[in-house]
């Protein structure tokens, strides 16, 4: 009987170790950077930079508070403002949307460190800043990523652009704009789906931003069991696997108890319970 309670010692250490439990089958990775041309004018000094540094401040500091969607603009003089926004994917939570917009910022710097109009796509969040505003302007501009190879049934291609269309229209009408949904084709395969746009956009566009991008990648993506799409205003997820949380957990701004205090009082417990048995 010993190792069964090992097996469940295991399981509680995991807990404690990761307290989240089971979030994510998929793994936060950067999947794009755009850059504008160079501007070798740009120095230490320079008013565009001193106020760069501000909005990433800015924007790392409030977008748990802001339910993972915020967008401010720094500077009082055309030449050197800075207008900056960040999205973290609508089932992520509050941690990992801080430490993906923080590696986003670090991306933007290090791939693009004299540019003045940056895009920088992660899987769980998105930062875009410029010289000039882009806030409630809806650009089509997407790309998809898929595996050329990877074909999906027949019985599910012919179900699975349909599926994620109604996953878009209910993401535009929800009002972080974020929406999950599964197809269950007969009982035993299952496609899961996802969708999101910037919450600066109206929701017409929203819906408009995402059936354009079925539209524009059908050819691509219909007969492919995972695929995603990227774009500056709205995005979209579909794999064979559940890979995002159950509800959206994005980020009340209220002040979150430390795992560490909500679970090592029952793992501990539980612990001595069945050292207790085993003895």
């Amino acid at each position: 009987m010993k190792p069964i309670y090992f097996s469940l010692l295991c399981v509680l250490f995991y807990l404690l170790l990761f307290p989240s439990g089971l979030c994510f089958a998929d793994i936060n990775r950067q999947t794009g950077t755009l850059c504008s041309e160079s501007d070798n004018s740009l120095n230490e000094d320079d008013g565009f930079l001193v106020n760069l540094r501000t909005t990433m401040d800015s924007l790392s500091d409030n977008v748990i508070n802001r339910h993972g969607f915020y967008k401010t603009r720094v500077g009082s003089k055309k030449s050197n403002t800075v207008y900056g926004s960040v999205l973290c994917r609508g089932d992520i939570s509050a941690d990992n949307c801080s430490n993906c917009v923080l590696n986003s910022i670090k991306a933007a710097s290090d791939d693009c460190p004299k540019s003045r109009d940056v895009s920088v796509w992660f899987r769980w969040c998105f930062l875009r800043y410029a010289n000039q505003s882009f806030f409630g302007t809806m650009e089509e501009t997407s790309v998809a990523v898929t595996n050329d190879t990877d074909f999906d049934e027949a019985k599910v291609v012919s179900e699975g652009l349909e599926f994620m269309g109604g996953v878009a229209e209910s993401a535009s009408e929800k009002s972080i704009m974020f929406e999950t949904g599964v197809l269950d084709v007969n009982n035993v395969t299952k496609r899961y789906g996802m969708a999101q746009c910037t919450r600066d956009i109206r929701k017409e566009d929203c819906r408009r931003c995402l059936q354009a991008q079925l539209q524009n990648f059908r050819t691509g993506i219909g007969n492919k069991r995972r695929w995603e799409i990227y774009g500056v205003n709205c995005f979209m997820w579909y794999n064979d696997y559940r890979f995002y949380n159950n509800a959206s957990i994005l980020l009340s701004g209220a002040k979150r108890q430390s795992p560490w205090k909500r679970y090592t009082i029952g793992i501990w417990v539980g612990v001595l319970a069945m050292l207790q048995m085993v003895m």
